[in-house]
């Protein structure tokens, strides 16, 4: 990880720079060709468009999933129909998505642990329809670690949730539910007298943690000064089996830049910061054993996140 860590603090810039400008190079090559030959074309009834940016830290659901800075982008396809697929990567810390770096480097069964998953990948697609200034939508994401490492308990730790949406006047509502195991993590309610490592727990591994919901109150807007974005939100997560239950803020601002080049501005580009923490933890066990990693640290503590990104 220290080697991803020097690749993403010394090279990311330079990617987020030229990737975009070979593709432009290739793509106006290209147009230059084919408006001499032919007469221009309708544009096609879809989108594909690219991201990639660096973060100080992953946060997702108020909780810390990195090591240090984090690499992430991904692709969208959108059709104007509504249909919409994508990708999207992030650097993890595999002290969190995985079983590395326990005191005794087994599972509540005695089970050797691995090392710890390094990248998450998700996969996701879905469908939207407006009515007016209100659009719904409804949509599925699929993560997947490419390394397969398993969790605390020895289970994939791959994870498919489904979601529903409203949004409307910058404000989205989004409820999430999780149709599989959530990230690997075994029943850790059945006993709240003894910690979660405790061997007495391992009974309990197998234990179906399906069912996991959260839901997510946003708002987003552009302020009418400095061409500043704001982002807020609130979410709630919630189990019957796992002790996760917690609320989660984001309060961030952002603003959209281009890069001066000898030509044409290098356009897409979009940097800022978020502030985000939790409340309302729940504490069913001798320690809070979702939120931290193997090596005890809590994960879901208040932090600021910077991030610089583009899409093109």
């Amino acid at each position: 990880m220290k080697a991803l860590s020097w690749i993403t603090n010394r090279h990311v810039v330079s990617a987020l720079c030229a990737a975009p400008i070979l593709l432009n190079c290739a793509y106006a090559s290209a147009e230059e060709v084919a408006v001499a030959a032919a007469p221009a074309e309708a544009a096609p009834p879809y989108t594909l468009t690219y991201n990639l940016g660096v973060y100080s830290n992953y946060i997702s659901r108020g909780n810390d999933w990195g090591d240090g800075p984090a690499l992430q982008g991904g692709v969208d396809w959108a059709h104007s129909s509504g249909f919409y697929l994508g990708a999207w990567f992030s650097t993890t810390d595999p002290l969190t998505l995985g079983g590395a770096g326990t005191v005794t480097n087994v599972d509540p069964s005695g089970n050797p642990l691995g090392s710890g998953n390094h990248v998450e990948t998700d996969w996701y697609g879905g469908y939207t329809h407006a009515f007016g200034p209100v659009t719904l939508g409804i949509g599925g994401n699929y993560v997947w670690y490419p390394e397969g490492e398993k969790s605390y308990h020895n289970r994939n730790q791959d994870t498919f949730e489904g979601n529903l949406n409203i949004a409307a006047y910058g404000f989205t509502y989004t409820f999430y539910h999780a149709f599989t195991d959530w990230y690997g993590i075994g029943n850790t309610k059945r006993d709240p007298t003894l910690p979660f490592v405790s061997p007495a727990n391992a009974i309990n591994a197998a234990d179906d943690t399906s069912g996991v919901e959260y839901h997510e109150f946003k708002y987003a807007n552009t302020l009418p000064f400095a061409g500043l974005n704001l982002a807020a939100k609130v979410g709630y997560q919630r189990s019957n089996d796992i002790c996760l239950n917690q609320k989660d803020y984001l309060i961030g601002l952002n603003r959209n830049f281009s890069l001066p080049t000898a030509g044409k501005p290098l356009e897409g580009f979009n940097a800022g910061f978020n502030y985000t923490g939790t409340f309302g933890e729940e504490q069913c066990s001798v320690q809070l054993a979702y939120y931290t990693d193997d090596n005890g640290k809590s994960i879901n503590d208040r932090k600021f996140t910077f991030f610089v990104k583009r899409s093109w």
